[in-house]
């Protein structure tokens, strides 16, 4: 576990551009807009599974092969690649409560929320600094 950057917590925490990279048991990628992935803190990420199908079949898979995921966060030029580790799949309890509330609003229903603990952290920004790894 790393502690990631607050530059990189505060732009997983913007309505922005967040895509999650995952593979499948055969090592297929797959790849999908996460709109609501958020940090509730340095060391912590989650994302509500709303309309989630492979990915969350391949999330679980990852999950007992230990296999990290990689989520892309793209704030205009900047944009930084965490790779985390799957955690916890909950369905009940406050974060479900408040991501479940979030998008009750948006005629939605989330079926759970998947946690992460971030492992790396990427700087993937279009400068000098594109590949050079933060933490």
């Amino acid at each position: 576990m790393v502690k990631m950057p607050d530059e990189v917590v505060e732009a997983i925490n913007k309505d922005i551009a967040k895509i999650i990279a995952t593979v499948d048991q055969d090592g297929a990628p797959h790849a999908i807009h996460v709109g609501s992935f958020n940090a509730p803190s340095n060391e912590m990420l989650i994302a509500a599974n709303v309309f989630m199908k492979r990915t969350a079949k391949n999330l679980d898979a990852m999950k007992k092969d230990g296999k990290p995921a990689s989520l892309l966060v793209l704030d205009g030029p900047k944009s930084y690649e965490v790779r985390c580790t799957v955690g916890d799949y909950i369905t009940s309890g406050p974060m479900f409560d408040a991501m479940s509330e979030k998008f009750k609003g948006m005629g939605l229903t989330v079926q759970g929320v998947w946690t992460f603990t971030p492992v790396e952290v990427w700087n993937e920004s279009a400068s000098l600094e594109a590949g050079t790894k933060m933490v």
